[in-house]
């Protein structure tokens, strides 16, 4: 391995460790700045922050208290705040309680950094940050990360895909149907690809780029239309004698089922899927079909005719060298349960129904 691929390695796995110890109830030590997700802070951490704490916030989630605007993310100072406070600020179901005027000012890199670490790991993005000459003793068993190698990591964009292994999958009306996974370098999510019959360019297979969906795909859930998208793209494509199924690991439209479920109970309060994610502190839709793109360079495959009735899926594909030769649409049934996720998908996203 060369000198510069052995230190983007090194950038990456240090990152996906850190990602994972955050996962851990853990936070960062990220250039002598300690960083500690809100999920975890507790009264014992608070104490050891001192006066120059601020609670980090992303763009989405300071609209919802009017904050100054910007595409950027907003430090807020802690000084004075209660976690009660903090915790009302950072996530949208925590218990309301009266909050002071907020002092903000802009985030810097480091913060814009750590945020999308925080979502990488599939938590809240919302981090309690304070510059230490000296990391306080209860955080000493956080990992040290630099910038420079956060930056490297993150910046890299997720279109490398490698094969890791296949197998026969007999289904229903395909019984010569095989399963392939797939893995993103240093990373450890993996995504699927189900090859029915012998797809190939020359013909434009239909392909169905589907994102996991654990209540609507295997629990059967009537708020969403994913269950049915999934198997009527299964049912097209077996007709059809040739096509892939790609399933990639990004639930709730890449914010995790954990966040997915706080989306849900924000849903159940009024708000459509798509507030609910930006009340979270996401954008409305996390997902990297780049990663689509690259299992079909994987199988051989570059020209498509794309199972969707999301216009942005057939844009991102088509950025990242994938030919749409046509939109075939999917045209599930809607519900008393479902009917309003569904208009939101319309009216928000241009779904095509």
């Amino acid at each position: 391995m060369q000198e510069n691929e052995a230190h983007i390695a090194h950038a990456i796995l240090a990152t996906e460790r850190a990602s994972d110890d955050l996962r851990r109830q853990l936070g960062v030590v990220l250039d002598q700045q300690v960083a500690l997700p809100m999920e975890w802070l507790d009264e014992a951490s608070l104490a050891a922050f001192g006066k120059k704490a601020y609670l980090l916030i992303t763009p989405s989630r300071a609209k919802q208290f009017s904050l100054p605007a910007s595409d950027k993310p907003l430090r807020i100072s802690a000084k004075g705040l209660t976690l009660a406070q903090l915790r009302h600020i950072a996530d949208p179901l925590a218990e309301k309680t009266a909050l002071p005027t907020l002092e903000t000012a802009p985030a810097d890199e480091a913060d814009i950094f750590v945020l999308l670490l925080t979502k990488q790991a599939a938590l809240l993005p919302a981090l309690l940050v304070e510059a230490c000459d000296e990391t306080p003793k209860i955080f000493a068993h956080f990992p040290n990360l630099s910038l420079s190698d956060l930056k490297l990591a993150l910046r890299r964009p997720l279109v490398e895909v490698l094969p890791i292994t296949g197998a026969n999958l007999p289904i229903e009306g395909a019984e010569g149907a095989e399963l392939k996974s797939f893995r993103t370098r240093f990373g450890t999510s993996v995504h699927l690809a189900l090859v029915v019959g012998e797809p190939s360019s020359k013909t434009a297979p239909l392909v169905r780029v589907h994102s996991s969906c654990v209540t609507g795909d295997i629990l059967g859930s009537l708020r969403c239309d994913c269950g049915d998208q999934l198997r009527l793209a299964l049912e097209a494509i077996r007709a059809d004698g040739n096509g892939v199924l790609i399933y990639l690991h990004q639930e709730g439209r890449g914010i995790g089922i954990g966040n997915k479920l706080r989306a849900y109970r924000l849903q159940e309060c009024g708000m459509d899927t798509y507030d609910a994610n930006l009340a979270l502190g996401f954008e409305e839709d996390e997902r990297d079909f780049s990663l689509a793109a690259a299992i079909l360079k994987q199988l051989g495959i570059g020209k498509i005719r794309l199972l969707t009735n999301n216009p942005d899926k057939i844009t991102a594909l088509k950025a990242s060298g994938i030919v749409v030769e046509e939109r075939a649409p999917l045209a599930a049934p809607a519900g008393k349960h479902n009917h309003d996720y569904l208009r939101a998908k319309a009216n928000k996203s241009g779904h095509l129904f």
